[in-house]
């Protein structure tokens, strides 16, 4: 079983040394590594997954495009963006596109594992924020017309799943209100990000009133506490 808050990385890049201090750097830190040698897979491997930081090299043809195709987009907007850099005057572009850090090339793999430790809070603090737990709770549901009770079956600082008896409008505004465990209410309002034809339905947790923000995510640290040490034993 995977920790859920192992960390992904992608690296933009065709350069063999690159390459190797990248993945050597990454692999010390305990991640996982995906290589794409040019702009246009870069793209298609982001458009298809959620990825946690990108190491993009900039001597790839289109890297900054890359890299602002990465801050407009929805999946990734608020991945970790690592830019490695040849020359000193490449750094305004760099950073004008998007990217949080600046790697002076030639790289090395302690340089890589030592960025990577200073971008922890960030990368953590963004997996958190995406990363769904699966539960099995009751949710009261109201879009302002009706109200309907569901059950939710995940949930994470940003969104919940829920299966509906009353299909859910695409894109309406919702109030929610569950109970993690006894005296952690969380009562708010989302936007229905998606729906299907099985009665499932992602909502986006915008606003919670009261504590409930706080109550959500000391329930998570826990789960994520609970499942760091299920790994360790199973380990």
């Amino acid at each position: 079983m995977s920790n859920p808050l192992e960390l992904e990385f992608v690296l933009v890049s065709s350069d063999y040394t690159t390459m190797n201090a990248v993945s050597g750097g990454v692999k010390k830190y305990g991640a996982k590594f995906i290589l794409v040698p040019t702009a246009e897979a870069a793209r298609d491997c982001l458009n298809r997954r959620k990825i946690d930081g990108v190491f993009v090299d900039l001597e790839v043809p289109g890297a900054l495009g890359v890299m602002e195709s990465i801050r407009k987009g929805t999946s990734n907007a608020k991945a970790v963006i690592f830019a490695c850099v040849l020359h000193a005057k490449e750094y305004t572009g760099a950073l004008s596109a998007g990217a949080n850090f600046l790697l002076r090339k030639p790289l090395n793999e302690d340089s890589i594992a030592l960025h990577i430790t200073i971008a922890k809070e960030l990368l953590e603090r963004e997996r958190r924020r995406y990363f769904r737990h699966a539960v099995n709770l009751p949710v009261t549901l109201n879009d302002g017309e009706a109200g309907q009770h569901a059950r939710m079956t995940n949930v994470s600082e940003g969104g919940m799943a829920v299966r509906t008896a009353k299909t859910l409008k695409h894109t309406s505004m919702i109030d929610f209100a569950f109970d993690l465990t006894p005296g952690a209410s969380v009562i708010g309002r989302g936007q229905v990000a998606w729906t299907n034809t099985d009665g499932m339905a992602g909502i986006i947790l915008q606003t919670f009133r009261g504590t409930g923000r706080e109550h959500l995510e000391v329930w998570l640290r826990a789960q994520e506490q609970l499942a760091t040490k299920k790994n360790a034993t199973e380990g």
